[in-house]
């Protein structure tokens, strides 16, 4: 039998401003009735006496979290919590049992139950237990939702640059942008898979471990917000029938650069900083495009580096750019001012045989490389009528310096 606590329940998700759906399965008329009376105020306790008919309901309604009797007369309630967490991973489940043996516990961690308590229990501290497990289960449908929001932009981003034909190597540029952001949302979601592990055996760990999940989750949250902002001004380039140049804080620039060479694959260890001589300085471009020059530098720093080392950027003003460069413009005029931003890295070094053909398309001295990423950098730096010099030392590392006109 099921008791709605005196309200009917449609089988439809509740509205934002309705009570949390509280689901009590135990075949006791004790301990349902006092946690009925705990909870009433805060949830819209739904009661069930044996395990099928708390599933039979999860199956038809929405139930935020639930408490478990786990010695039922038709199944236990480990059973039963193995079966809503199949219904939804994100109902919370808190067990209750008069007895308690060591193989139960462990069935109950192993299935993703929250905690489990003795009969009888203390009111406050099953009121505060149940709140933590409604702030986790908050936390972590945020945190799904941020990553399907991030998916269906990386998707949109995908069609959108397909279809551009605003980039003289087109397909190029965007075989580069999409392979990029896909890097650091491939990241995020692996953080959260190992979270959500981490969360489903929080009973068995210390105050110390439980707080460093806490600190996790807020940093997965801060980078999703973080990627979420660059996903948009690049989805907003990709819908931009005449592309227009923006002043751009050449301070941002790097600060989002830094975040997306910091989270790709390839980076072990590697110690990444940025400096720049002048906060306040600004460049009129394109940010997506020049950002995307110093991801595939870093990227490249990152792989040459094996993934640590150190990895430097570096700009500032300069009232001239020198006249011989690895790579130039035809319109390139080292006469006027120029942004100089400098990428430094510790890695193993160009051989100068190789120096001379960095720039060509599918030129790679990788055994997996597709030789794209210096190629999409010729076509961007020569399309703002740039210039690139690399300087390099065999095992010492090496410093590419673009340089791009800023007459501001």
């Amino acid at each position: 039998m099921v008791n709605h606590d005196t309200l009917t329940i449609p089988d439809i998700e509740p509205m934002k401003n309705e009570k949390p759906i509280l689901l009590v399965v135990d075949d006791e008329a004790g301990p349902r009735e006092s946690l009925r009376i705990v909870f009433k105020d805060r949830y819209r306790c739904v009661i069930a006496t044996c395990g099928r008919d708390g599933i039979d309901y999860a199956r038809k309604n929405h139930v935020d979290a639930a408490i478990l009797d786990i010695k039922m007369p038709d199944i236990s309630g480990v059973e039963v919590l193995r079966e809503l967490k199949e219904i939804d991973p994100n109902i919370e489940c808190i067990m209750l049992t008069g007895y308690e043996t060591v193989e139960t516990a462990r069935s109950a961690v192993r299935y993703g139950a929250a905690d489990y308590l003795n009969k009888p229990f203390d009111v406050f501290f099953v009121r505060e237990l149940l709140e933590k497990c409604m702030a986790r289960r908050q936390r972590k449908i945020a945190m799904e939702d941020s990553l399907r929001t991030l998916q269906k932009m990386n998707e949109e981003l995908s069609r959108g640059l397909a279809d551009s034909n605003r980039a003289v190597t087109a397909n190029i540029l965007s075989a580069g942008v999409i392979h990029e952001m896909n890097n650091p949302l491939a990241i995020v979601a692996g953080y959260a898979q190992l979270l959500g592990r981490d969360l489903a055996k929080l009973s068995e760990v210390d105050q110390g471990a439980a707080q460093n999940i806490q600190q996790r989750l807020a940093t997965i949250q801060r980078e999703i917000e973080r990627c979420k902002d660059i996903a948009t001004r690049f989805l907003s380039f990709s819908r931009v029938t005449h592309q227009n140049n923006e002043a751009v804080e050449v301070t941002r620039l790097l600060d989002d650069t830094v975040l997306l060479v910091k989270a790709h694959p390839a980076n072990r260890c590697a110690e990444i900083s940025s400096k720049i001589s002048d906060p306040a300085l600004r460049i009129n471009v394109h940010p997506t495009e020049v950002m995307q020059i110093f991801i595939n530098l870093g990227v490249n720093a990152l792989q040459a580096m094996n993934g640590q080392g150190t990895l430097s950027f570096f700009a500032e003003r300069v009232s001239s750019a020198p006249g011989s460069l690895t790579f130039s413009s035809p319109s390139f005029d080292a006469h006027r001012p120029h942004l100089s931003i400098s990428v430094t890295d510790s890695g193993c070094g160009i051989a100068p045989e190789d120096l001379k053909k960095l720039f060509t398309p599918y030129f790679t001295t990788k055994s997996q490389g597709t030789g794209l990423g210096l190629a999409i950098i010729r076509e961007l730096v020569g399309k703002y009528a740039g210039g690139i010099d690399v300087h390099s030392i065999q095992g010492k590392g090496a410093t590419f310096t673009v340089y791009l006109p800023h007459d501001g």
